[in-house]
């Protein structure tokens, strides 16, 4: 929207962007913000730091501030009274309204997808004194406590690009963990960097990927997923939408309205598959190619029936073992695959709800929505707003 009538005086915001180095957590945040900035005819200025001091700009007499913001900043521009978001997690600022990916969904998706894929030996590996961390760990823990029958969490010290030698104690401290690690083991990763790291040490200690072991990562940064062999699955979360909500509140600030108690979660997007969770992780080969039929075929009406003809089992005893291997029944890992087919889907605006129910092989749009509100809490059209960005978020 814009903020007045033609000879009103445009809106001065500094966004706080490291653009320095190519990655997704910092550009696409940036271009969510511009897309609000363009609609809402702000006079943006880039700022790659995430302190400045506002004495040294006395000539720069900003609006409002939206961006990765640290604690003299925000102290500053509270004493300024300058409206102020924050979508840095770590930060060192206090008070301040802020808009982040919901990092405990991001966990319950990986490990979501793991179980899905019969793996029931989990491990979590992340870094210390990240809040993401901690907050995906509950994620993981939420999902993994009740289905898998062992899961592990190692955290590690994030100071490993400080020097060589701090860099040779986590090498030495990650070989060791992955030492450890037995065949049919997913692994939930905190970013997809260490997730790479991770792959490298599953070579040198002979353990497949993702054969013998599935790494799931988060973030789902191109230049690191898309360069590593095997390719890194990973959960997108969404930076964009990130951007995007933190420029609209923003402007709701300045427009003057009241600054939200608490913070804004972002719901990530969803899971990027590639070939480092290309595998199934139960002992079972007949169950492993049920688990494989239901992933291609979900979308095309499938029955309990059909995945028991598929594998040349009866009714009876498909169901006993995949309960075994799986811990859940044919009929709700069907459904299961459905509900991701149709959430990709989603974000897709050309498709009707109609549609996508059809493609996706439920019955009609009752069942699809009846299933979204069971599963998730809320219909496909509110998935629908609250993930897809358009210019009017």
């Amino acid at each position: 929207m814009s903020s007045g009538g033609p000879m009103s005086k445009k809106r001065r915001i500094a966004i706080l962007i490291e653009v320095e180095t190519p990655l997704r957590r910092h550009l696409d945040v940036l271009a969510g913000i511009q897309q609000v900035a363009t609609t809402a005819d702000w006079d943006t200025t880039l700022i790659p730091v995430t302190d400045f001091d506002l004495s040294d700009n006395r000539n720069q007499a900003f609006d409002g501030f939206v961006g990765r913001i640290g604690r003299s900043l925000a102290i500053k521009a509270k004493e300024h009274n300058i409206p102020a978001v924050n979508v840095w997690l770590n930060t060192d600022a206090e008070n301040l309204p802020g808009v982040f990916p919901d990092w405990r969904q991001a966990g319950k998706i990986a490990t979501q997808h793991l179980l899905s894929l019969g793996f029931r030996k989990l491990a979590y590996v992340g870094f210390t004194e990240q809040r993401g961390v901690q907050l995906q760990i509950a994620g993981y823990n939420a999902s993994a406590s009740d289905i898998a029958f062992q899961h592990t969490v190692d955290l590690f010290d994030h100071s490993y690009a400080l020097s060589a030698a701090a860099w040779q104690s986590f090498s030495d401290q990650l070989d060791a963990l992955v030492a450890t690690w037995e065949p049919r083991t997913g692994v939930c990763v905190s970013n997809d960097s260490l997730g790479r790291f991770i792959i490298e040490r599953c070579e040198r200690h002979g353990l497949r990927v993702p054969r013998e072991i599935a790494i799931v990562s988060m973030e789902n940064e191109p230049l690191v997923c898309e360069y590593t062999n095997p390719q890194l699955s990973s959960v997108d979360v969404g930076y964009q939408q990130v951007g995007v909500r933190a420029a609209s509140l923003l402007e709701q600030l300045i427009s003057g309205c009241k600054s939200p108690e608490s913070p804004t979660w972002m719901p990530p997007r969803g899971i990027v598959k590639r070939r480092s969770s290309d595998a199934y992780g139960v002992a079972d080969p007949e169950i492993a190619k049920c688990l494989h039929f239901i992933a291609t075929h979900a979308h095309g009406h499938i029955t309990v029936d059909d995945v028991a003809t598929h594998v040349c089992l009866s009714r009876r005893t498909l169901e006993r073992r995949f309960k075994q291997e799986v811990l859940c029944t044919v009929g709700e890992e069907i459904t299961r695959a459905r509900l991701e087919m149709a959430k990709t889907q989603l974000f897709e605006p050309g498709l009707s709800i109609k549609m996508i129910a059809r493609r996706s092989g439920f019955r009609d749009s009752s069942q699809l929505c009846a299933v979204f509100q069971r599963e998730l809490g809320l219909s496909p059209g509110q998935f629908r707003k609250t993930h897809v960005i358009s210019s009017t978020a």
